[in-house]
């Protein structure tokens, strides 16, 4: 959507600069596909885990291979736990913190910042102020990069989960 054109240049170009800023926004914070992602392939793992464990007629063998197993599945149990605890800290909001601060101060709890909302497109210049533009793009950027490492930890568990069944399958 382009931005209307009007006689000063000045006001176009502001104008054209908040769009621009706010799809930057919105492209940046849209993580929920990534979230389910995530979220489906770490309950996938476990119920495969639970399903491999119940019907392996040993769980762990015997010799080397017996030891490399134990040490993928241990691997593996702790990389599954990370992601998890990743991805649920990566939907938490991003000033969880200060509002946890609030709370223990006693202070009234406001759970919107101002910064996060886009003004409308007719907002004044005072309404729209660039540091509050740059505060936007930074907290949605914050919230990619804990999703991203959650995919990442998702990721490292499921290597872990195809190398410890390939090794228990080997060794029978």
């Amino acid at each position: 959507m382009a931005a209307p054109m009007t006689d000063d240049p000045e006001a176009s170009e502001r104008e054209l600069a908040q769009e621009l800023i706010g799809d930057m926004a919105e492209l940046i914070n849209n993580t929920r596909p990534v979230m389910f992602l995530c979220g489906g392939l770490l309950a996938a793992l476990a119920v495969s885990i639970a399903v491999e464990a119940a019907f392996a007629p040993s769980p762990f063998p015997t010799g080397v291979a017996g030891i490399a197993g134990g040490l993928l599945l241990a691997a593996l149990m702790l990389c599954w736990l990370t992601a998890v605890t990743l991805l649920t800290l990566a939907g938490r909001p991003i000033l969880g913190i200060v509002s946890d601060h609030r709370w223990k101060a006693g202070a009234p709890l406001d759970p919107r910042a101002r910064w996060l909302n886009l003004p409308p497109v007719t907002a004044t210049r005072d309404e729209w102020v660039w540091v509050r533009a740059h505060m936007l793009i930074a907290a949605a950027r914050i919230r990619m990069s804990r999703v991203q490492a959650a995919l990442l930890w998702t990721l490292a568990t499921t290597a872990l989960f195809l190398a410890w069944t390939a090794v228990t399958l080997l060794a029978r």
